[in-house]
């Protein structure tokens, strides 16, 4: 298990990737668009997304946002 804590200013894009595990991501703070299967879904302050391994996703910050990541390993 893997738990990062991200700080994604307004306008900062983190390119497209994916994880080997599956992944929650938990907007703590600000807001983002995390795109993936091709819809971008806009995450607020409190709200959760889970991920499948290998999907391949891409984030934008809306507004100055924190982001905690938790991966599963494989």
């Amino acid at each position: 298990l893997k738990v990062a804590r991200l700080v994604i200013p307004a306008g900062k894009d983190v390119a497209e990737h994916a994880a080997p595990g599956d992944i929650t991501v938990h907007c703590l703070a600000g807001a983002i668009d995390f795109t993936a299967h091709g819809r971008t879904t806009r995450l607020a302050a409190g709200q959760l997304m889970y991920l499948g391994a290998g999907v391949r996703h891409a984030l934008r910050g809306v507004e100055d946002a924190t982001v905690l990541v938790t991966a599963v390993g494989r």
